[in-house]
C-alpha cells in the first residue's frame, strides 16, 4: 500500500500543472470572507432540525441559534486588527436546556511594513493543504472545534478556533516562506461555554516552517516542517496544478515517527463544467488509524476504549480507520442565486458511509437553506455509531 500511496503523489507530481500563486496567498481567506470583506461583518444564522435516531429510538428535534462577528480594522498605513468570533446556542428537544458555545476564532494583530513580509501576534486561524476533505499537512488542526454546526469541508475549517502564535511571512516573485512559533499555554481543554480554551488551541510549544514555490510548467508546490515538544518533527508536502482546462490536480503528503515511522496522504481532483458544476474525488490515507484488523479488534473490546478513541480522533480531526474516500460536489449557479452542494463520504474499511446535501438560495442578504444528511452502517462502524440514522435542516442566514 504505500508504495502504492508514493506511486500516486510521484504521478501527481510529473503530470499535474499549477495553480496561481494567488491560491496559495488566499489559502487562509474563504469564499464567503472574499465576496463579503469589510471592516466589520456579522450574521444571525437560525435552524430548525429534525432527527431520526439509529436503531428504532425514535426521533429527535434540534434548534440553534448562531451570532458570528468578524473584524479586520486597520488602524495605521503598516498595522491592523483582526477580531472573529462565534456564539452557538443549541437545543436538543422543543423543551430542552440550551447548551452554549463561544469560539474566539481569530484575536490577533498584524503589522506590514513592506508588501512582502509581515509579521503577526496573536490567535490566528491558519489553515493549510489542498485537499477538500482531509488535511494532514494542516498541522493546526487538533483541538480546533468547538462547536460542529455542519458537515461541509468548509465549515469545518470556518469555524474553529485558531492557536495563538507569532507568525512571519516573507514574499518573493514566485514563491513565500512562512515562520510560526505557537507557545504553550494550558494544560488542558476547557469545556466551558466562554473559556478562550488555551489547552486545546495550545497544549505544548509547537513550530512550523512552510515554503511556497511556483516549479516548472507552472506547478505549484509547498514543503512544510512542523514540530512540537518531545516529539520528532513531521514533514509535510502540498501539490496542486491544472490536468487540463478543467481539472485541477492535487495531493498533500505528511511523514513523520510516532511510536514508528508513520505517513498520511490525501489525493485527488477536482473537474469543473462549462456551467460551473464542480466535483471532487478524493483518496484519503491515515497511517496513524486502526487498519482492519485493529478496527475490528476495538469495536469486540470495552466501549469505553472504542468511545475514548473516536472522541481522540475527533479532537484531532483524523480518521477512524486507516482508509476512505470522499465525493465532493457543487453547482453555485444552476439557477440564478441557487447553489447546491453534496458530499459523499465512504470508509474503505468497514464500508459505512455518510451523504450529505445541501440547496441554498441567496437574497442580497438573506441565505435559506434545507440541508438533509444520513449516515449508514453497521452498529459500531465509523458512520453507523453515530447517533442519527438521518436528519432534516432547515436554515436561515442573515448578514448585517
Amino acid at each position: 500500500m504505500l508504495k502504492l500511496h508514493w506511486l500516486f503523489l510521484a504521478l501527481i507530481s510529473h503530470t499535474a500543472l499549477a495553480n496561481d500563486l494567488d491560491a496559495l496567498a488566499l489559502a487562509d481567506q474563504t469564499q464567503e470572507e472574499q465576496v463579503k470583506a469589510s471592516d466589520m461583518a456579522w450574521f444571525i444564522e437560525g435552524a430548525l432540525g429534525q432527527a431520526r435516531l439509529q436503531n428504532g429510538r425514535g426521533e429527535q428535534a434540534t434548534q440553534r441559534l448562531s451570532f458570528d462577528l468578524r473584524l479586520d480594522k486597520s488602524l495605521a498605513t503598516d498595522w491592523r486588527v483582526v477580531l472573529a468570533d462565534r456564539l452557538d446556542l443549541a437545543w436538543q428537544g422543543w423543551q430542552g436546556s440550551v447548551s452554549k458555545i463561544n469560539t474566539l476564532k481569530e484575536a490577533f494583530l498584524s503589522w506590514q511594513p513592506q508588501p512582502d513580509w509581515a509579521v503577526d501576534l496573536g490567535r490566528i486561524n491558519t489553515r493549510y493543504g489542498v485537499a477538500q476533505g482531509y488535511n494532514p499537512s494542516d498541522f493546526f488542526r487538533n483541538g480546533a472545534l468547538r462547536s460542529v454546526v455542519s458537515v461541509a469541508p468548509a465549515s469545518l475549517r470556518e469555524n474553529r478556533q485558531g492557536t495563538v502564535m507569532l507568525r512571519g511571512q516573507k514574499l518573493w516573485s514566485g514563491g513565500a516562506i512562512t515562520a510560526i512559533l505557537a507557545p504553550k499555554l494550558a494544560e488542558q481543554a476547557s469545556h466551558e461555554p466562554f473559556s478562550p480554551d488555551w489547552g486545546a488551541s495550545n497544549p505544548q510549544t509547537r513550530y512550523l516552517l512552510a515554503l511556497s514555490q511556483q516549479g516548472p510548467s507552472s506547478l505549484a508546490g509547498q514543503m512544510l516542517l512542523f514540530g512540537e515538544a518531545d516529539t520528532e518533527p513531521q514533514l509535510g508536502f502540498n501539490l496542486s496544478g491544472l490536468l487540463n482546462d478543467a481539472t485541477v490536480l492535487y495531493s498533500e503528503f505528511t511523514a513523520g515517527k510516532e511510536t514508528a515511522m508513520t505517513y498520511r496522504m490525501s489525493s485527488g481532483f477536482t473537474w469543473t463544467s462549462a456551467y460551473k458544476l464542480s466535483l471532487s474525488l478524493e483518496y484519503q490515507y491515515d497511517g496513524g488509524a486502526k487498519n482492519a484488523a485493529e478496527w475490528q479488534a476495538l469495536q469486540q473490546g470495552p466501549l469505553s476504549d472504542y468511545w475514548r478513541y473516536r472522541s481522540d480522533v475527533q479532537s484531532r480531526q483524523a480518521l477512524n480507520t486507516q482508509q476512505a474516500t470522499m465525493l465532493y460536489a457543487s453547482w453555485p449557479d444552476l439557477l440564478p442565486s441557487l447553489e447546491l452542494a453534496a458530499l459523499w463520504r465512504h470508509d474503505l474499511i468497514d464500508s459505512s458511509d455518510m451523504a450529505w446535501f445541501e440547496a441554498r438560495y441567496h437574497f442580497k442578504a438573506l441565505d435559506l437553506a434545507v440541508q438533509w444528511q444520513i449516515n449508514r452502517g453497521d452498529a459500531l462502524s465509523v458512520y453507523g455509531a453515530l447517533p442519527q440514522r438521518q436528519s432534516g435542516l432547515l436554515l436561515a442566514k442573515y448578514y448585517f
